[in-house]
């Protein structure tokens, strides 16, 4: 884990630099290498990492040997009188280290680096939740854009018809009803396109929280893929088997339970003995007198007789906390399961809906040109035509909506799994295989 989020931070910054002064038109792929680079949830797991990583260094330092230097300048004369012969100096180096505590800190240096692998699987999990955040609120926005440009066919379609309205009305064909008729659903569409101006602003604000950005003043994105339809999903027993071995989440848990069985065993040896060995060497001068040095060794033993019962207090505590963490794991375990049939049975629902309402949409194109055609020729009804440009629309609203829902469930599914969007995920191992 921790090779892999150096060689994702290396990799992130160098395709970053090909596009950091440009953001113009931001692609999906780009979207999510800004979330991965600047979301301040990611910069918090990191240092999360770096302080477990501290926390194991320090544990490890009690295995080495710790080297003491004491010096002293002392007068035992008269204050009144000073007498060089009663001022005197002394140098002590000392040098400790611990040989024998049960395995106490070699227990505890287990335990440290199972939260250190923990810390990596949280980082990870960050990961993969800022990128589907990322690409969820990338869709949205591509949905908004999309909804725009059906608002202003409408506008379009009602305008033109507007204009015939109006010269039919010229030559007497029809009553001036109908003009202000198609005046009213013109003017009514004009509202609705900036409704749909204004929902492409508040989509592009959401994106930029989900990527972490400062970015200054509305942006663009790259519409080249669109909503495409996104890989379905394999089997769902296959797909949980998947989940309960890649979810970053799940495996910190499983970190977690080995730290606290470690714990329990650590806190059964809370009072057992404790040796220590020490060398130490004293330079001593006294005006007047020779000079001295000493060597001296020697071995420390501590044997505690009686902790008034904080040892079974504590071995109680730790066999609770590992209790609650395996509740935890078959907790997270049947959450997965849910998340991952949801997201699957989504997935397969609405790329149902898309073949669906796309048969709809050219169903609803053909029935438009009709009524256009029919009411040139004046033997069409205004209704008729208004409602074929309304149920347009309507049906292409579906048809987008119906994509979209296929692109977050696709995005809900791989989260549920533990991946990043195969989107960078692919580019990502592509860069490693290099």
């Amino acid at each position: 884990m921790r090779k892999f989020s150096i060689m994702l931070l290396f990799f992130l910054l160098f395709t970053h630099s090909s596009f950091a002064q440009d953001i113009s038109g931001l692609s999906l792929e780009e979207c999510l290498t800004l979330a991965l680079l600047n979301h301040p949830s990611l910069t918090k797991s990191q240092a999360s990492v770096k302080d477990v990583a501290a926390q194991l260094d320090a544990l490890r330092a009690n295995d080495r040997i710790s080297i003491s230097l004491t010096g002293s300048v002392n007068y035992d004369g008269d204050y009144e009188d000073w007498d060089s012969r009663y001022h005197s100096e002394s140098l002590r180096i000392s040098a400790t280290k611990l040989l024998y505590d049960t395995g106490r800190n070699r227990l505890q240096k287990a335990i440290r680096t199972e939260s250190l692998n923990g810390a990596h699987e949280t980082l990870r999990n960050t990961m993969v939740s800022v990128a589907a955040n990322a690409k969820r609120a990338y869709y949205d926005l591509v949905l908004k854009f999309l909804n725009r440009d059906v608002e202003r066919e409408k506008v379009n379609n009602l305008e033109e018809h507007l204009k015939n309205a109006q010269g039919l009305y010229d030559v007497g064909n029809v009553s001036f009803i109908e003009v202000t008729k198609a005046q009213a659903d013109a003017a009514s569409a004009r509202v609705s396109l900036m409704k749909a101006e204004n929902d492409i602003l508040l989509s592009q604000e959401a994106l930029r929280v989900a990527m972490g950005t400062d970015i200054a003043g509305p942006f663009d994105i790259l519409l080249s893929t669109e909503l495409l339809l996104p890989q379905p999903a394999d089997d769902v027993n296959i797909l949980i088997a998947s989940a309960l071995n890649d979810r970053p989440d799940y495996k910190k848990l499983l970190h977690d339970v080995k730290g606290s069985e470690l714990a329990v065993k650590n806190a059964a040896r809370a009072n057992s003995p404790t040796i220590n060995g020490t060398l130490s060497s004293t330079f001593s001068n006294r005006e007047g007198s020779s000079s001295t040095e000493d060597y001296a060794a020697g071995i420390s033993i501590n044997v505690p007789v009686s902790d008034g019962g904080a040892t079974k207090a504590g071995i109680a505590s730790a066999r609770a906390q590992l209790e609650s963490v395996n509740a935890d794991v078959e907790a997270l375990r049947q959450n997965i399961t849910y998340s991952v049939r949801s997201a699957a049975l989504s997935l397969t629902n609405a790329t149902d809906r898309v073949r669906s309402a796309e048969a709809t949409v050219k169903y609803a194109e053909e029935n438009l040109t009709l009524a256009q055609g029919r009411y040139e020729v004046g033997v069409g009804e205004p209704l008729e035509l208004s409602d074929a440009v309304s149920t347009l629309a309507s049906s292409r609203y579906t048809y987008y909506q119906a994509l979209y829902d296929a692109q977050t469930a696709r995005a809900n599914l791989d989260e549920a799994l533990g991946h990043l969007p195969p989107e960078i995920e692919g580019r990502i191992q592509d860069w490693e295989a290099q």
